[in-house]
C-alpha cells in the first residue's frame, strides 16, 4: 500500500480497526484517523489492517468502492501533512448470516492479498447452524475465519459451543483493550495463557470511545510474566499481516 511505514522499534500488528474515515461507525475524518495511526506508531505498531464493517445490505462491489475511496482520502492526507504511520493494509470486519458461505466475492473480503477473514459473529446464542456454516468458509471456500473480538460471545455460548469453535480450523482474535480494563485484564489474561486467543486488535473507532490502545496492551504484557505468550500472539499477528501483504505464505496455521 502506498501508505509511509513507520521506521519504529515496536513490532506490532494490529489486525482490527476502523481506520478508514467515513466508513462506519470509526473515525470520521482524515485528521483524526492520522492522529490514531500517529499514536499508534508511537506504541511501535508498525503494520494495521483498515477492517471497516461489511454487511450484506451492501454489495461487496459497493463496499470495495467506497473502501478505496476512503482509502484514497486518507493516504493523500497522510502524504500531504508528511505523517508517518503504521503501513496500512486493506481488509474487512465481515458480518455473519446464513448463506455466507456463498458470497461469489467472498475471496475480496478477506485480509488484503490473504485467504484470511476477519468475521463478526452474532450477538446472541449460536445455534448448531452457525458453527456449520463458519467451519464451511474452511473446507467449501478453504478460507480461515478470524473471529472478531470472541471476548464479546463468551458469556453468551455455553461450553460445549465455545469448545466447539476452538477445535475448527479457525483464528481467535481479541480487542487490546480487553487487557487494559479492570474489569475484564484477570479473564483475557486466563484466556490467553489457555491458548484461546491467537491474533489481537485495537479495533479503534476513535480517539476518545476505542482508542488505539494494541502497543500500550502488548507493552504491559511483555513487561509481566505473560511475555511468551504475547511473543506467540504478536508472532502469528505478523504472520497474517505479512500474508495479507501478500510477502508470505497467503494461509498460516497458528499452531
Amino acid at each position: 500500500m502506498a501508505t509511509m511505514a513507520m521506521q519504529n522499534k515496536g513490532h506490532y500488528y494490529d489486525l482490527h480497526s476502523h481506520i478508514l474515515p467515513g466508513m462506519d461507525d470509526g473515525y470520521r475524518s482524515c485528521e483524526s484517523a492520522a492522529e490514531a495511526l500517529r499514536l499508534s506508531a508511537e506504541q511501535g505498531v508498525v503494520g494495521m489492517m483498515a477492517t471497516s464493517h461489511y454487511y450484506p445490505k451492501e454489495t461487496v462491489g459497493r463496499f470495495l468502492e467506497r473502501r478505496a475511496a476512503a482509502y484514497q482520502s486518507l493516504v493523500e492526507y497522510l502524504e500531504k501533512e508528511e505523517i508517518r504511520t503504521p503501513e496500512l493494509c486493506l481488509g474487512a470486519e465481515v458480518a455473519y448470516h446464513s448463506g455466507l458461505v456463498y458470497e461469489e466475492r467472498l475471496e475480496e473480503l478477506c485480509l488484503g492479498k490473504s485467504r484470511y477473514l476477519l468475521l463478526e459473529m452474532p450477538f446472541s446464542r449460536w445455534a448448531p447452524s452457525v458453527l456449520r456454516d463458519v467451519q464451511a468458509i474452511r473446507s467449501v471456500r478453504g478460507i480461515t475465519p478470524v473471529i472478531a473480538h470472541v471476548e464479546r460471545y463468551w458469556q453468551m455460548q455455553d461450553k460445549r459451543t465455545m469448545s466447539s469453535l476452538l477445535d475448527m480450523d479457525v483464528l481467535i482474535q481479541m480487542n487490546a483493550e480487553v487487557f487494559l480494563a479492570p474489569r475484564t485484564r484477570r479473564m483475557a489474561r486466563k484466556m490467553l495463557k489457555q491458548g484461546v486467543v491467537q491474533v489481537m486488535g485495537s479495533d479503534t473507532h476513535s480517539l476518545d470511545r476505542r482508542p488505539p490502545n494494541l502497543g500500550s496492551a502488548l507493552q504491559e504484557l511483555e513487561s509481566g510474566k505473560l511475555a511468551e505468550y504475547c511473543e506467540a500472539v504478536n508472532r502469528q499477528s505478523r504472520r497474517v499481516f505479512l500474508a495479507a501483504q501478500g510477502k508470505g505464505e497467503r494461509r498460516a496455521y497458528w499452531k
